[in-house]
């Protein structure tokens, strides 16, 4: 072999090789980047007066919908059983576009995988992620995942409030299999999180009650405020971006409010002094912790001043505990709450105390005057009455919307 001919077989073994990695970097354009949650619900025990039914999912199939906030093409999915003492064997989990209700779109189903296996187990108080799998996810799309289980636990590990309906049938299910008769429940079992990998997102994490839960919400419309402020975010403030000749970015807003919670003391799921770890820190790519939390703690208190006093204390500890983890730090006030049976003249001096000392304070990196925003104009100390339910004390699906759309006009521009 001449020494012209070596050279030349070198150079196109050379350009053959930049050419494929070029063609790796094409294929892999999110490989640089990092996870980051695009959906996510807290996590609890099931209180029977609410979950009435039985809730042991052994040999069943359960297929659930999310609606996700950021988009990517590399996706994986975490499975919890922390709350149970029994573990759950599964025997397939796969995910497709979701269509109208229980249908999905058959020629995107797949399967995930569990260190390089279909079935996985997750044992008792413990959590489990998929292994990232390509699947092209839109932000704002509906995904269905369901669950094939083997063997359940009795007491399972659940979010109660998912204002979403999901579908379960007796047995095995396949992408093709109809569940048109499913049994229909308001709930979700063992879906944490579902996280993109990306770059480019700004990502919200939210504890709170039933207000950020949504009851007063529309079932299976994802109208809570967190999704109107995810919709504002990604949709119609992103148009202004754009027009401003900004780089695009993608918002997620994560959910992790929990109806009948509280910060200092047990209602339902864990305090949120408790689980603020968990719930808000540990989850992942998030950038921004918003903190919207006491009113069932002074609607259940007998001294609102000596509660209010607590929730501060409590308040300052999470925003050092965001700090430590370089995280942005919102707090919101508390809503009005006359005509409902929290409102005491004691209780209503609690929630005052701590409006002013949210409104006052310079911890944090910005407010969400929720009082301000849905208290009636004729008096200051209810909610708007086109913007509530009967109860006076939640915001129906007009006043989430107004708190998402506002939430969002503050947030975009910090």
């Amino acid at each position: 072999m001449t020494a012209k001919l070596r050279q030349f077989l070198i150079l196109g073994l050379l350009l053959l090789t930049i050419q494929a990695y070029g063609q790796h970097l094409l294929r892999n354009r999110n490989i640089i980047g990092h996870w980051t949650a695009t959906w996510a619900t807290a996590m609890q025990t099931p209180v029977k007066s609410f979950m009435p039914y039985n809730n042991e999912m052994t040999d069943r199939s359960v297929r659930q919908v999310v609606k996700v906030s950021a988009g990517g093409e590399i996706i994986r999915l975490q499975l919890s059983n922390i709350f149970s003492n029994e573990p759950v064997e599964i025997r397939s989990v796969y995910i497709a576009h979701a269509l109208d209700s229980f249908q999905i779109d058959p020629q995107s189903a797949q399967y995930l995988r569990f260190d390089g296996h279909q079935r996985v187990v997750i044992a008792p108080g413990k959590s489990i992620f998929s292994d990232a799998e390509r699947f092209t996810l839109k932000p704002l799309e509906r995904l269905a995942i369901t669950i094939n289980y083997k063997k359940a636990p009795k007491v399972p590990t659940v979010h109660m409030g998912s204002r979403t309906t999901s579908y379960i049938i007796r047995g095995y299910s396949g992408p093709l299999t109809d569940f048109s008769r499913a049994f229909r429940y308001e709930k979700w079992f063992n879906i944490a999180s579902l996280a993109v990998y990306a770059n480019d997102i700004r990502t919200f994490a939210v504890l709170g009650n039933s207000i950020t839960d949504g009851k007063g919400a529309t079932t299976d419309h994802q109208n809570r405020w967190p999704d109107e402020m995810s919709f504002n975010l990604n949709e119609v403030l992103e148009l202004r971006e754009t027009k401003e000749g900004r780089l695009r970015r993608q918002y997620a807003v994560l959910n992790l409010g929990i109806g009948n919670n509280r910060v200092l003391s047990v209602g339902f799921g864990q305090p949120g002094k408790e689980r603020f770890a968990r719930d808000i820190l540990a989850q992942q790519g998030v950038t921004d912790a918003i903190i919207f939390e006491g009113i069932n703690d002074l609607g259940n208190t007998r001294d609102g001043l000596t509660t209010a006093r607590e929730l501060v204390e409590q308040y300052k500890i999470m925003i050092q505990k965001c700090r430590q983890a370089h995280l942005r730090v919102y707090i919101a006030t508390i809503t009005p709450m006359k005509g409902s049976g929290y409102f005491t003249a004691n209780h209503e001096a609690g929630r005052r105390y701590v409006n002013e000392w949210i409104r006052t304070q310079k911890e944090c990196d910005g407010i969400l005057d929720f009082d301000k925003l849905m208290q009636d104009p004729t008096d200051p100390l209810a909610l708007r009455p086109e913007w509530r339910l009967t109860d006076c004390l939640h915001p129906n699906a007009l006043g989430y919307k107004e708190m998402g759309r506002y939430a969002a006009d503050i947030l975009f521009s910090r």
